[in-house]
């Protein structure tokens, strides 16, 4: 899976988590801040992830990605390693 895949896949699954237009997602777009995420909103995104990439994501993964652009990378990157 490349890059852009990933990035398609997350960006598609935040818009309909947060119920936005892909379109307004961009590398920089913040869970809290921009798209005012709640505990329980980010729980959701967490599962939603999980079943669309088909692997788990520890609570450290979620902790340190607060933006689109750093989940798409965490994503990538956990997938190509599990790819292995």
């Amino acid at each position: 899976m490349d890059k852009k895949e990933v990035e398609k896949k997350v960006k598609g699954v935040v818009a309909d988590v947060f119920d936005v237009s892909v379109k307004k997602l961009t590398p920089e777009t913040d869970f809290v801040d921009d798209l005012h995420a709640k505990s329980m909103e980010i729980v959701e995104l967490l599962a939603a992830l999980e079943m669309e990439f088909g692997f788990r994501i520890p609570q450290r993964g979620v902790r340190d990605n607060r933006t689109v652009g750093q989940a798409v990378e965490y994503m990538y990157k956990r997938a190509k390693k599990l790819k292995k």
